[in-house]
């Protein structure tokens, strides 16, 4: 499968990719102990972050040619080995596409 990386625009932010993280969140909840709060929402204190800070940024994964949503990455400069670089925060595709060798 042929991707693309699209680039979170801010009006689309909330809507899209808040749920996104949130459906993914929950999925690692199982294993990482993470709860909801009282509004039913698992807590992402660095979210607002990727739309203000540089360094961050957060795409979309895209199908080539159609445009379908795949997934979506999220991606900082915070590195535990090294002095420079790069590290995947958070990385989701949703499951109807996984075992695709999207994440390659």
């Amino acid at each position: 499968m042929d991707i693309t990386l699209e680039k979170v625009e801010e009006s689309k932010k909330d809507v899209f990719l808040y749920r996104l993280l949130q459906y993914s969140l929950f999925e690692e909840s199982l294993s990482d102990q993470n709860d909801m709060n009282e509004d039913a929402l698992f807590e992402y204190p660095w979210f607002e972050n990727y739309f203000t800070e540089e360094g961050r940024d957060a795409c979309f994964i895209r199908e080539r040619g159609t445009g379908r949503l795949l997934g979506f990455v999220m991606i900082n400069t915070y590195v535990r080995k090294w002095d420079s670089g790069h590290s995947i925060a958070e990385f989701m595709i949703l499951p109807k596409f996984r075992r695709n060798k999207i994440g390659r």
